[in-house]
């Protein structure tokens, strides 16, 4: 293990501490992560960068079944107040999802980004991630998500193949700046100030932030 001296604040050696870009972001909506369990050890993942500037955010382990379990009760319990964001076969765009028409109470006509409060991400890479949803059956019953919108990543320094991939911060940012006109600029400044250590053209990471 590193004895390089760490940030208490951001985690980062010293060398790359990100603190000067961090700015609290007051989101009303709760931001949940679903995390693989290997991403905590990723130095490039984006998350940490969430836990570092959104006021209302929980991160879950992929292994901490417990906490997993508490989730899934909740999410049973209480199905309006969650929305999950992952692409799927029955998934709705987040765009252009209906309202609950009057007198129709079917939840398979209604967005469920316009009345939770509770917003699910999982993180990884994608093959990961639909690991994740694939391996807990409560997560597949639940309505899902896509963005039909054409977006481009900023995201330089971990590639994906995948159409509209964004990292997760991104797609956080990008929900709660839809949903509730939340200023993302902190946000997407903390991500560049994070890949500034990490030297694109060389595909490395310089011994600094090792």
């Amino acid at each position: 293990m590193s004895k390089r001296a760490l940030c208490t604040q951001c985690k980062y050696p010293l060398k790359t501490c990100v603190c000067e870009e961090v700015s609290l972001c007051e989101n009303k909506l709760k931001v949940i992560i679903l995390q693989d369990k290997n991403e905590t050890k990723n130095a490039k993942n984006t998350v940490r960068l969430l836990e570092l500037s959104l006021s209302n955010i929980e991160v879950i382990q992929s292994d901490n079944t417990e906490e997993i379990r508490r989730l899934a009760l909740k999410c049973e319990q209480d199905p309006d107040s969650y929305a999950l964001f992952f692409p799927s076969a029955n998934s709705q765009a987040f765009e252009q999802g209906a309202r609950v028409p009057e007198g129709v109470k079917s939840r398979e006509v209604v967005n469920q980004a316009k009345c939770a409060t509770n917003l699910i991400f999982l993180d990884g890479t994608w093959r990961k991630a639909k690991r994740l949803y694939l391996s807990h059956d409560w997560l597949n019953k639940m309505p899902s998500l896509h963005f039909e919108e054409k977006l481009t990543g900023k995201y330089r320094i971990r590639k994906t193949g995948i159409e509209n991939g964004l990292s997760t911060l991104e797609a956080v940012s990008y929900v709660l700046h839809k949903s509730e006109e939340l200023d993302i600029q902190p946000l997407k400044g903390l991500m560049e100030k994070m890949q500034s250590f990490w030297p694109h053209e060389k595909g490395g990471l310089p011994e600094s932030a090792k």
